[in-house]
């Protein structure tokens, strides 16, 4: 009996580590399966992925031709059609040494994924995307949204509004006396707006796949002050001040200010954009409040201008801008182009 024992245990113990040895080649080579699927999953998804952001740059873009060179070369396109939309024979750019602002921001255009951005330009779209990060939504309201400039019905709107396209800039038309207004003229205007590809066009990408559509806006005020602060790597550094001087010439000012509210040596130096020390413009009482949304609103960027209106003490957000004057601001002088191209930090973008 004691021998039989002695030799029933050893063997037991050997078939259960025999079982145990199995469970664990099991579990590695069920493992092993998941890892494999979980790559196949990611090369399916990204290339279903390619394949729809392809499928969407046929509905863009107006040729076979100009898909291509965007998909192979971005940086040739982009500056191919540049040329063609600035009317100019040649743009010099070396991406190997970039100092001035317009050049970062142009390799953002290029480099930046332009679908991240997309949401935030598309003036109807930015109302449920800013709320996701602030908690409420801060943007001017909207009255009506439309399809098509025909579905516009001025008895559902008030005495005074605006009437805008989401996806591009300068495409607005304010109406002060509903009496007086010419819908028809305006619905022309307005659907021929709704036929332009803004980025297309402009060659600003995050405007390309923005879903066009008319709304209409309430009428804030009259020529109401913007308060533009400029965010560079998610940190708000610069706050823009324009406002229209309508008893100069419509002479627009552009007084660049720091977070302490002293105005800077900044010059806009375009066209009718000027920096005037001698017209004094308030502080708005909740700047701070304004900081602290764009330091939220531009934690994922490396640049973003977050415009604002600030009327009866309430705070509007305007816009997200990614391309400031389509990239071409200027500046008093070099030394100011270079200082502003300092801020900005390109090695940290979300890449295609």
């Amino acid at each position: 009996m004691e021998n039989n024992f002695l030799n029933y245990k050893p063997l037991k113990f050997i078939k259960f580590n025999l079982k145990i040895k199995k469970y664990k080649i099991g579990l590695l080579a069920a493992f092993i399966i998941i890892i494999i699927l979980l790559i196949i999953i990611k090369i399916l998804y990204n290339n279903l992925k390619r394949t729809l952001f392809i499928l969407k740059l046929f509905k863009v873009f107006k040729n076979e031709e100009d898909v291509k060179l965007y998909m192979k070369n971005k940086t040739e396109y982009y500056f191919k059609n540049r040329m063609k939309f600035l009317n100019i024979n040649n743009i010099k750019y070396n991406e190997t040494n970039l100092v001035t602002f317009q050049d970062k921001l142009n390799y953002l255009v290029i480099h930046e994924n332009p679908e991240l951005k997309t949401q935030y330009v598309d003036k109807i779209k930015i109302h449920e995307a800013t709320k996701k990060i602030i908690g409420r939504d801060i943007c001017v309201p909207i009255l009506k949204i439309y399809n098509d400039a025909n579905e516009i019905n001025l008895d559902e709107l008030p005495n005074k509004f605006l009437l805008k396209l989401n996806h591009g800039s300068g495409m607005n038309i304010i109406c002060k006396d509903k009496s007086n207004f010419n819908l028809n003229e305006a619905k022309i205007k307005l659907n021929n707006w709704k036929q332009q590809n803004y980025g297309l066009d402009g060659t600003e990408f995050q405007y390309m796949f923005v879903d066009r559509k008319i709304f209409a806006a309430p009428y804030l005020g009259d020529n109401i002050v913007d308060y533009e602060i400029f965010c560079f790597n998610g940190i708000p550094k610069l706050i823009r001040v324009q406002k229209t001087l309508f008893e100069h010439n419509n002479t627009i000012i552009h007084n660049y200010y720091d977070l302490n509210w002293t105005l800077t040596e900044i010059d806009t130096g375009l066209r009718i954009y000027h920096r005037i020390p001698e017209f004094n413009i308030t502080k708005p009482k909740k700047l701070d409040l304004m900081i602290d949304y764009s330091k939220k609103l531009s934690k994922k960027f490396c640049f973003v201008r977050i415009d604002y209106y600030y009327v009866n003490d309430s705070i509007y957000l305007s816009e997200m801008t990614f391309t400031p004057s389509n990239t071409r601001m200027k500046y008093k002088n070099f030394n100011q182009s270079k200082y502003m191209g300092s801020l900005l930090d390109i090695n940290k973008i979300q890449m295609n």
